[in-house]
């Protein structure tokens, strides 16, 4: 019992270290040697778990590719007014992003750079995607019934949300340069400015 403890506590140590090292460096410039060092363990125990760079890869690229997609479904909660969905929605995924910085320019960057790792993608996320559609395409064609909202495909709606979230994060590194002396309070509040920026706008463009 206690040597498949260790076994298991190796094999916990090498993902652990082939996590940061992809997330830092990508596929391409992530080396096994360096991910073994991380973990403390010989290149030869790492190829005897995970036989190849591309296995140990897709261990962490599709664990990451899954809370991507967790951070669309569960965000939406049932029987709330439109608006109030709208903005959980937003704000859910804006903080997902801000905790995740990483992890999302991580598999943007892979599934951008490698055709497989797209249909990887979609093929685990599609299944949330559809589901935050279909809840989307309710609501607003409920409320374009009733006269409150413009027509709008949800697929748009989603594509909105998600570029406007992702890309604040992509800039923000140039804000704190660009304002080096502020603390990392006042930073923070420039990002939970931001996202109320984010909400207004998607709400502002909807309504009639």
């Amino acid at each position: 019992m206690n040597e498949m403890k260790i076994e298991s506590n190796k094999e916990q140590l090498i993902l652990e270290a082939a996590e940061i090292e992809f997330l830092e460096k990508g596929y391409k410039n992530a080396a096994t040697t360096a991910i073994a060092k991380r973990a403390g363990v010989t290149h030869a125990l790492l190829h005897y778990y995970f036989r190849t760079k591309e296995n140990l890869f897709q261990k962490v690229f599709q664990s990451k590719i899954r809370m991507v997609g967790d951070s669309f479904y569960q965000n939406l909660v049932e029987n709330l007014p439109f608006e109030k969905t709208i903005r959980n929605f937003i704000e859910s995924h804006f903080d997902f992003v801000r905790q995740n910085p990483k992890i999302v320019n991580f598999v943007q960057n892979e599934i951008l750079n490698n055709k497989e790792n797209r249909h990887i993608f979609f093929h685990i996320v599609r299944p949330k995607i559809v589901n935050v559609l279909d809840r989307f395409d309710k609501l607003l064609t409920e409320e374009v019934s009733k006269g409150k909202i413009k027509s709008v495909k949800a697929s748009d709606l989603l594509i909105n949300i998600v570029a406007m979230n992702v890309t604040t994060f992509m800039v923000f590194p140039i804000v704190e340069d660009l304002i080096p002396s502020q603390n990392s309070e006042h930073l923070d509040n420039l990002i939970n400015e931001r996202k109320e920026s984010n909400v207004q706008f998607v709400l502002n463009a909807l309504r009639v």
